[in-house]
């Protein structure tokens, strides 16, 4: 590995950041293919997830429980956007991820592969307890503001929702899925 000693006008250009950390890395992006679903039991797709916080949230969430993928479709913020990486907080090189896939061919694929597909939506009658996540399971998460597409809602298996006896009208995505991924690894015990 090279290093290189800048001063602090090159490493302002060199940053995005406001206040720069004084370190600055220049890495290959790690690149994943639709068929890494095949060999995953827990994946996560991002159909149009567009805030690069909740995209770093939920990769970080992702490597945190094992993940085998996750996949952002055409739409989707970009996983090399410099504040998707540093909300990763280097979670971006544990898990495989997928760049502009297309969110229907990413069904696909993990549907031959035979996993479950379930998309989070705060409208679901069903919650995750009616299903069985222990056996491999693909999570579509749709944007922020309407949710995913309802062309890309006629592939799932079902649509579930998270349950919330509070008063709020519903969560973050990034929470949403890390809440998803999180009771699937609880509800698998130490099988992940």
């Amino acid at each position: 590995m090279d290093v290189t000693l800048v001063g602090e006008r090159v490493m302002r250009m060199l940053s995005d950041s406001a206040s720069p950390q004084g370190v600055v890395a220049v890495a290959q992006a790690p690149a994943a293919a639709l068929d890494d679903l095949t060999g995953s039991d827990l994946s996560l797709i991002l159909a149009g997830v567009r805030d690069p916080g909740n995209a770093g949230t939920l990769v970080r969430s992702a490597a945190a429980a094992a993940a085998g993928a996750v996949v952002f479709t055409e739409g989707s913020v970009d996983p090399l956007n410099p504040k998707t990486v540093r909300a990763c907080a280097g979670a971006l090189f544990l898990v495989p991820i997928v760049r502009e896939a297309d969110a229907g061919e990413a069904i696909s694929v993990a549907r031959n592969a035979g996993v479950q597909i379930l998309g989070a939506d705060v409208r679901a009658d069903a919650d995750l307890a009616a299903f069985d996540v222990t056996k491999p399971t693909t999570f579509v998460l749709g944007n922020e503001a309407w949710g995913f597409d309802p062309e890309l809602e006629q592939l799932l298996d079902a649509a579930v929702s998270i349950p919330m006896p509070g008063r709020t009208e519903s969560l973050n995505v990034g929470i949403a899925g890390s809440i998803l991924l999180f009771e699937t690894v609880r509800r698998r015990g130490s099988r992940s």
